[in-house]
């Protein structure tokens, strides 16, 4: 009677549910608790996402225990539609993501140079903020994923076709170089795309093999992802310079350099037309002066040139002046229209809105003049 007693309770227990078994209601309260890390195995680029879920969006688990439905990816600040298996005790799996668009632009491609400074560089001791204007964005921050995402909104809004980002190396200061995966990851969907600016040849002159180590660093870390900007399936890199640069130095180094087949547009010197070591395109980088004209490879204009320091503005902003450079630009069909710049604040060039030129828009004078002119 006791053996048996036993036997009933021990299948009573053996049959009845734990207290935390894996039902639909159980896992949409688990998908909702925290922040999942995921990547897309099944395309060549590997996407990485932080994915949060409101009690909205966990509904789209259904009883299959599969989610297909909008989540919030939390490293680009944008809402992605997914698909997965939810599996106990919490644990995606067959993961699937947003296609990237694979889109690059063709010539003329209109551009602007770009600075992930932020908040570093609104401080230069003792003065803050480091500038005379005040962006409609406040003193921001690059490292908030906001920001990224409402740039490329912007640029977008312009007519960009692509951002030239300033630069410092694997390991350089400011610290540009931990940010521009998240920059490529929030322009993977768009049509926007990203080229870095390397700007260590205007503070020195860095060896052959250092230019081709960071060449292919850039290779092998960012030029395969869908947001890096290519030019006939050549990674393009823009390259700052300094006043002492010549034929013999910086162009001969860089065409030695370049064995990894990147597209390389060099700053202009004096004699650069004659040289020897022709790179894929020149440009000019200064915003003193209204526009540069180095068509046909680029063709540049700035909205102004106030830097916080200097007792007056080297190039005084002129919206109606503007209008007519961004046309001067267009009727150029200069192979790289630039602008100088989007957000070099304390230079004060910056064509991302302000205070000062605020617009009902929300983007600003600089950028829906843009907007109305570039096609």
């Amino acid at each position: 009677m006791k053996a048996a007693l036993l036997l009933l309770i021990a299948g009573a227990f053996a049959t009845t549910p734990p207290q935390h078994s894996w039902t639909l209601v159980h896992a949409r309260r688990v998908l909702e608790g925290k922040t999942y890390d995921a990547i897309d195995a099944s395309q060549s680029d590997r996407p990485e996402y932080q994915l949060r879920f409101s009690p909205r969006a966990a509904k789209s688990l259904d009883k299959r225990f599969v989610f297909a439905g909008l989540a919030h990816d939390a490293f680009t600040d944008q809402d992605v539609r997914v698909r997965f298996t939810f599996k106990g005790p919490g644990r995606i799996t067959d993961f699937r993501g947003p296609a990237a668009d694979s889109s690059q632009p063709s010539f003329p491609i209109h551009a602007t140079f770009y600075y992930a400074w932020y908040p570093e560089a609104w401080l230069r001791d003792p003065v803050f903020p480091y500038s005379d204007f005040h962006p409609s964005l406040d003193y921001y921050s690059d490292y908030d994923t906001r920001i990224v995402r409402e740039h490329i909104d912007a640029m977008l809004y312009a007519h960009f076709d692509a951002g030239i980002y300033s630069w410092w190396g694997p390991d350089g200061y400011p610290q540009t170089d931990q940010l521009f995966a998240r920059y490529l990851a929030a322009a993977r969907t768009t049509p926007f795309r990203w080229a870095i600016y390397y700007e260590g040849e205007g503070y020195g002159n860095p060896s052959v093999e250092k230019i081709r180590s960071d060449l292919e660093y850039i290779r092998d870390r960012y030029a395969a992802k869908p947001g890096y900007l290519k030019v006939d399936g050549r990674f393009v890199v823009y390259v700052y310079g300094s006043s002492e640069d010549d034929c013999a130095g910086m162009a001969t180094r860089w065409r030695e350099a370049n064995t990894v087949g990147a597209y390389i547009v060099l700053k202009g010197f004096p004699g650069f037309r004659t040289c020897s070591a022709q790179p894929d395109a020149w440009h000019q980088y200064s915003a003193a002066l209204p526009e540069y004209d180095f068509a046909p490879d680029a063709f540049m204009i700035s909205p102004g040139f106030d830097e916080r320091s200097e007792p007056s503005p080297r190039l005084t902003r002129d919206v109606t002046r503007w209008r007519s450079d961004i046309a001067d630009m267009v009727a150029s069909n200069a192979r790289w229209q630039l602008v100088l710049t989007f957000n070099e604040w304390p230079e004060g060039t910056a064509v991302e809105s302000a205070q000062e030129w605020a617009t009902p828009s929300g983007y600003g004078a600089y950028l829906d003049a843009l907007h109305d002119l570039l096609p």
